[in-house]
């Protein structure tokens, strides 16, 4: 058997088993929602939303500006990106793919929180070495 590297899939997916991927396959809808921080006009840091309209879940990403970390301005951030996705777009639950050691990250959403889910094993590489990602998840219901 041999492959190639493309950029599609040649061999379509039947209807029936359209059930079995991500809706992603099934819609072709905005990719990223980016709320952008500022702080006197500086932009300082960003959440971003991979939604997936149909099944009502937005994986979250968010970064803070390094000098500006330390002030509880990160978890500010999330919190107030949390209730626009629950408020705004309707939302019933948020995920967050966070790498094992991202301790600060973990603290933060835990505080917040979201609960723990699931850990994909060794599925990041870094430095030479396989690290686990941990799999938070915040439903609509259970926000702070």
């Amino acid at each position: 058997m041999n492959f190639e590297i493309s950029e599609s899939e040649l061999v379509k997916i039947s209807t029936q088993d359209l059930a079995y991927f991500s809706e992603r396959r099934l819609v072709n809808l905005a990719k990223k929602i980016v709320l952008n921080f500022f702080e006197n006009d500086e932009p300082i840091g960003f959440v971003t939303f991979d939604v997936r309209w149909i099944n009502k879940n937005a994986y979250i990403t968010y970064y803070l500006a390094p000098h500006k970390r330390g002030k509880g301005l990160g978890k500010k951030m999330i919190l107030t990106a949390v209730k626009f996705v629950f408020e705004e777009l309707n939302m019933n639950r948020i995920t967050a793919e966070v790498y094992e050691y991202n301790v600060v990250s973990i603290n933060i959403l835990k505080s917040i929180g979201f609960d723990l889910e699931g850990v994909i094993r060794k599925a990041k590489y870094h430095n030479g070495l396989y690290h686990n990602i941990h799999v938070y998840g915040l439903l609509k219901d259970h926000t702070p």
